[in-house]
């Protein structure tokens, strides 16, 4: 029996981690090189993707049997991007990615969360891109405070535990990550990127039941504005602020009732690559955005919480062996309620990620981890393949 359950895991992650051996980064299939008469001539078309097969497991078997601890889907996905040139430096560009859970998709029992759908629309977003205009866009998109501030942090395995993005009610309706219904414009002057969106309305999503009442959450709009300052090609510090008009109501229509619901972030990251160094920060303000575990629309959002997240990483390298390199890293994060929840989590990860040619990846890493809820330590390990 323990022979085949370790055969199983192996198959699992070959059957994840194998799809093809033949390149190392994204897949240009059609190249742009306008000519007068032909229209496909101005269109470029790019393909990628990363398989990521991963195992988590909870110290002191509280998690025996799970389907994470038996091996499921870390977050497989496919991307294609198009850009179409116009005139002069304007283009007319687009970009879909698809996350697939491939053990929902073949029915793999244990893989995979109960209910879980077999494939997302990560981000679907179109727009107009210029080197002198910028850069304005619409759709299912990352949050300008993710791209700002969440990202600088989003490097390692068991990361974004602490930072607003993920965090919320969800995170592709609440606008703090890959949002439906965000307009950005971005443009760059000098060494400054300007951020600046809009929050669009969207349909209300169901959020539990209070009392057999169900509940929704209803995202009315809102705006957000970031600036990311390279302060040498190496260092670079960026801020974000984010609004969002939301409320929590009933089927019969009653929402909230509040004046002061807007959800706000406010966050900053840094990140610095120094030689072979990888060094980053970030700490974030969030009113009115995390859950406080109350299904009651008056009390369903905490009042105020802050968070900070860190990661220090050095890259040898190897270039042998078909070991590209190996990186150990440090990295933690602190998540404090001030209001609302009595409630805190800090976790401190060691890892190590190894590269290897042809794409391939393995990171491993133990989670030391203390919250209020006594959540148990972690072990993980996650197999990846990049093309």
């Amino acid at each position: 029996m323990i022979k085949h359950h370790v055969a199983k895991k192996i198959v699992l992650a070959v059957a994840l981690g194998c799809a093809s051996f033949s390149s190392l980064a994204e897949i240009t299939l059609l190249e742009q090189d306008p000519q007068a008469g032909d229209p496909l001539s101005r269109l470029k078309f790019q393909v990628g993707g990363s398989i990521r097969p991963q195992f988590i497991d909870e110290m002191g078997n509280s998690d025996r049997g799970s389907y994470k601890r038996n091996g499921y889907d870390g977050g497989t996905r496919f991307r294609f991007s198009a850009d179409y040139y116009l005139f002069d430096d304007v283009s007319l560009i687009g970009y879909y990615e698809l996350g697939v859970n491939i053990p929902a998709l073949f029915n793999w029992d244990n893989h995979y969360a109960d209910g879980a759908a077999n494939t997302d629309r990560r981000m679907l977003f179109g727009g107009l891109k210029s080197a002198t205009w910028g850069t304005l866009t619409y759709g299912k998109q990352n949050s300008i405070y993710y791209t700002v501030v969440g990202a600088k942090t989003d490097i390692w395995d068991f990361d974004m535990q602490a930072q607003a993005p993920g965090n919320g009610y969800n995170g592709n309706y609440d606008g703090s990550y890959r949002s439906y219904n965000l307009v950005q414009y971005k443009n760059t002057f000098g060494p400054v990127d300007l951020y600046v969106g809009g929050v669009l309305h969207d349909d209300s999503h169901p959020a539990g039941v209070n009392n057999g009442n169900p509940l929704r959450y209803q995202r009315k709009g809102g705006g957000a504005l970031g600036v990311d300052y390279h302060i040498t090609d190496e260092l670079t510090w960026g801020s974000a602020y984010s609004y969002i008009q939301q409320s929590i109501k009933q089927n019969n229509g009653a929402d909230s009732g509040k004046n002061d619901n807007g959800q706000q972030l406010l966050g900053t990251g840094l990140s610095w690559k120094p030689d072979n160094w990888t060094l980053a920060a970030s700490a974030g303000w969030y009113r009115n955005f995390l859950m406080t575990g109350v299904k009651n629309r008056h009390d369903y959002f905490a009042g105020n919480g802050y968070g900070v997240e860190y990661y220090a990483g050095y890259t040898f390298p190897v270039s042998q062996y078909l070991v590209k390199n190996i990186t150990p890293y440090y990295a933690g994060d602190r998540l404090k309620f001030n209001t609302g929840r009595d409630y805190q989590s800090n976790h401190q990860t060691l890892g190590i990620s190894t590269k290897f040619d042809y794409g391939f990846q393995i990171d491993v890493e133990h989670v030391f981890t203390n919250t209020t809820d006594n959540k148990s330590d972690l072990n993980l390990v996650r197999l990846r393949y990049d093309f």
